[in-house]
């Protein structure tokens, strides 16, 4: 039998302004998330949404459970995945794909060994490592180069889309911003499913990550920073400060690569500007 839903849950409550002011000031001081006024409707309506499944008629009653020791952590976790987890699909801005493939290249006309890394920053549900491990086994194919390697870190601060991108079987819509030169990497399942086959999927390692605490994170070197469509999140002090945090993480000579919306003009020592058609990107000298 149909369950019937309380009008309380269907039109959204009062969402005061000391109410904003807790929940942003919340997710700003834990994942480091600016919501700025403007977008207070998306907040109230990312949390009402999650309040609308657990059937919680009040934004003060639904603050009790999230700040509830471990089940208010687990509850966290789902609404923060809600947040945060945004739509993104396969060879998403293919400009700054072009612009890793171009790096790529010159690696395999010019060197005989080597491990050439990248990393995924904000991976989301997996389309965007995958895209590029793809890319990167193509190429290789291609040159038929011994003694050269590739991996790709793919990182979220989301576990449920985490667990999405590990099992990789995404909706056969996606397979539109695929290069057909890319169909060998997937196995189709039926009309509605795709999967990515298991030799691009051992080239990524996924893992949970918060970039607030770039800080903690251990140093590794990467040829490759892929940062896109995270630093909208958070205000331009925070961008700033990551920006600058994620140079720690470069060779030498590594490239990282920005949405071109994700900040005005960057200056920072040892970067230099990438002028790539259509790209925002920085090498590390």
């Amino acid at each position: 039998m149909e369950k019937k839903i309380s009008e309380d849950l269907i039109f959204l409550p009062d969402f005061k302004e000391f109410e904003y002011e807790k929940w942003s000031t919340l997710l700003e001081s834990r994942v480091g998330i600016t919501v700025p006024k403007e977008r207070e409707a998306f907040l109230q309506t990312k949390i009402w949404s999650r309040m609308r499944e657990l059937r919680v008629k009040s934004f003060s009653d639904y603050w009790l459970i999230v700040k509830n020791g471990i089940t208010g952590n687990i509850e966290w976790n789902e609404l923060l995945d809600r947040l945060t987890v945004h739509e993104t699909s396969f060879f998403r801005h293919m400009p700054s794909y072009d612009l890793v493939k171009n790096d790529f290249t010159k690696v395999l006309n010019k060197k005989r060994k080597c491990h050439y890394k990248i990393w995924s920053v904000s991976c989301s549900t997996g389309e965007e490592p995958y895209s590029l491990a793809m890319m990167l086994q193509s190429l290789k194919a291609k040159f038929k180069k011994e003694g050269i390697y590739y991996g790709v870190t793919a990182t979220d601060v989301s576990k449920p889309a985490l667990s999405i991108a590990n099992n990789a079987f995404y909706s056969e819509l996606k397979l539109d911003n695929i290069n057909s030169e890319y169909y060998q990497y997937i196995n189709r399942i039926n009309n509605n499913i795709f999967a990515i086959k298991t030799e691009i999927k051992k080239r990524v390692a996924f893992g949970v990550f918060n970039l607030f605490k770039i800080n903690e994170m251990p140093t590794i070197k990467f040829d490759i920073i892929f940062c896109q469509n995270v630093l909208i999140y958070f205000s331009k002090e925070k961008k700033i400060e990551i920006l600058e945090s994620l140079k720690r993480f470069l060779h030498v000579g590594g490239i990282l690569v920005l949405s071109p919306t994700d900040i005005g003009q960057w200056k920072s020592e040892n970067m230099t500007r990438i002028d790539y058609r259509r790209t925002l990107a920085y090498k590390l000298n």
